[in-house]
């Protein structure tokens, strides 16, 4: 099959698909190039099967890319598509009425179908010169070829290609042969795509636990080597990968890969921490993050973060404890420090460290007897967030498990029997 015709000529923006690095590529990978069908249609969505569709009709290519196919092809059912263009930002924006351009590092399309949104981005090529923006990214916002765009992917299984309208799979890097032998590879020299992305290091683990893939020999002896290149990264993009370890359905694995890698020591040193009781706290928060987002549950970084250094916040309360005339001082200044350490290592967004900090100081009040009190802790608007921090503790015997039980209990009784349950309630010789 001539690759011209099978990918067409559209409007000013043909491809030179005949050029003779292509064609390299096409000989090397000429039994794998062009796959049968093996993508099940009933998986991708309707909005997603709806964009390639108009952008076809406006005369330009468009493939599903990147993680949608390799979730299908590995029995996943996706949770979003990516669409690989060769239109330009500004003609996506000018095909579909509710769409938005976004992005200063790269430029993207989000094309909005009610509460989905398809990702639509245009073939990129390697920049040909270095813009530096503000906040120390550079830009990216050159256009080029589907080869090209194939070549700055980061993965081989991210690099696949699929058209749906002659159900064809295109694999410049054997992403296919890949996936078969369950083995994660960078497209490249893993040491230069490392310089050139860290962020590639914090992928390459996080989708070895996602997708429970081993990392290829080359890809895995430079991560260790290039760890330092982390520090270069703009924090907002560092939380936001980090963050991905532990929201996005696999925390528990991602933990194990996380300490396996020594990133602890990097981004969480108190999750080193051996007490028996904390593992057990934090082993089942993350079963009930996962758990969470299974069922389609939103889950707030904060509270996350709440247990990731709940350990911290109880030893320095135990040592401020015996020099404070209350224990909620103790507490407050135990609180405050634990942030400012953290904030010294891996800083958290202060919508996030608010979240825990009142997560924190509603504790010692789950131990109140006054019915006022309980009252007004049963409407405070971080009520169910720290209720479900309460619940964690019970169960990994940090506390006694008749507060949470009887908390429970209040949550589902009627007016009532709440105050039947506040007149016959025991307190438990618990500070926090």
């Amino acid at each position: 099959m001539n690759l011209v015709m099978f990918f067409g000529k559209k409007n000013n923006q043909r491809y030179n698909f005949m050029n003779s690095n292509l064609l390299k590529v096409f000989q090397k990978k000429i039994h794998s190039f062009f796959k049968p069908n093996r993508i099940n249609h009933d998986l991708i969505s309707e909005p997603a099967l709806d964009t390639i569709k108009i952008l076809k009709k406006n005369n330009y290519d468009a493939f599903i890319v990147g993680g949608a196919i390799r979730d299908i092809l590995m029995g996943y059912k996706p949770k979003d598509f990516d669409i690989a263009t060769n239109a330009t930002p500004e003609q996506v924006r000018s095909a579909f009425k509710r769409s938005r351009i976004i992005g200063r590092r790269f430029k993207i399309v989000h094309v909005i179908y009610g509460r989905e949104i398809i990702e639509v981005s245009t073939f990129r090529s390697k920049p040909r010169k270095k813009i530096e923006m503000s906040n120390g990214v550079l830009k990216d916002n050159e256009y080029g070829s589907i080869e090209e765009d194939a070549e700055r992917r980061d993965f081989t299984i991210n690099a696949l290609y699929y058209d749906v309208e002659d159900k064809k799979i295109i694999d410049f890097f054997g992403g296919l042969n890949d996936i078969q032998d369950n083995q994660l590879r960078l497209i490249g020299d893993p040491k230069l795509r490392y310089k050139e992305d860290p962020i590639r290091i914090l992928r390459a683990i996080r989708f070895s636990a996602k997708l429970k893939m081993e990392i290829h020999s080359k890809t895995l002896n430079e991560i260790n080597n290039s760890m330092e290149f982390l520090k270069s990264v703009p924090y907002s993009r560092l939380f936001d990968e980090v963050m991905k370890f532990f929201l996005t359905g696999h925390a528990e694995e991602s933990m194990m890969k996380f300490k396996k890698y020594n990133l602890v020591n990097i981004y969480f040193p108190s999750l080193k921490n051996n007490n028996k009781i904390f593992k057990n706290f934090l082993l089942q928060s993350l079963k009930n993050t996962d758990l969470r987002i299974k069922n389609g549950k939103s889950i707030n970084p904060g509270f996350l973060l709440a247990v990731f250094l709940w350990r911290d916040v109880i030893e320095l309360f135990e040592k401020y404890d015996k020099n404070f005339p209350h224990s909620s001082l103790a507490l407050n200044k135990a609180i405050d420090n634990t942030i400012y350490k953290q904030s010294k290592i891996f800083p958290i967004q202060r919508r996030f460290s608010i979240t825990m900090s009142e997560i924190w100081r509603l504790q010692p009040r789950f131990n109140s007897k006054s019915s006022k009190k309980i009252y007004r802790l049963l409407n405070h608007p971080r009520f169910r967030a720290s209720y479900d921090f309460l619940l964690l503790r019970c169960q990994s015997l940090e506390i006694s498990k008749s507060i949470g039980l009887w908390w429970t209990k209040f949550i589902e009784s009627d007016k009532k029997n709440q105050d039947l349950l506040i007149a016959n309630k025991k307190i438990e010789d618990i500070k926090i």
